[in-house]
């Protein structure tokens, strides 16, 4: 008799446990779609992400090629202000000089020859008389 009355029991445990297992079995059925969900959603975001990085980095770098150009036409525009300063202070400076040379008396270093008569004497003027 009680192996009889094992039976019924035993069956009652099996079909809670089966229960159990089936109850378990839709659980983790739920919980791999659900991350199966998440896992395109994760990867959907890292696109988008990426899109939005790479469109940070091109305005990013557009912002710093026009401070470049900016900063390049400003040193250009120095450059050329410097050159002008210098060569409009070397024409002053030639400009003066050459002035100072034409208003200057010229001091020659030249010979003076004095004509001679048939004799060899050369005329010289000693006073009103000669």
């Amino acid at each position: 008799m009680m192996t009889r009355l094992a039976w019924p029991e035993n069956n009652n445990q099996q079909r809670k446990v089966q229960e159990e297992a089936e109850e378990v079995k839709v659980i983790m059925m739920d919980n791999m779609e659900k991350t199966e969900e998440r896992k395109e959603k994760v990867q959907d975001l890292d696109e988008r992400a990426g899109e939005l990085k790479s469109k940070s980095f091109h305005k990013t770098a557009m912002k710093v090629q026009k401070q470049m150009k900016c900063d390049n036409v400003k040193a250009s525009w120095k450059l050329i202000a410097v050159v002008g300063a210098m060569a409009a202070i070397i024409i002053i400076v030639a400009i003066i000089m050459w002035v100072n040379k034409k208003s200057s008396p010229e001091i020659t270093h030249e010979r003076v020859i004095t004509p001679m008569h048939e004799n060899g004497i050369t005329p010289t003027t000693n006073g009103p008389g000669m």
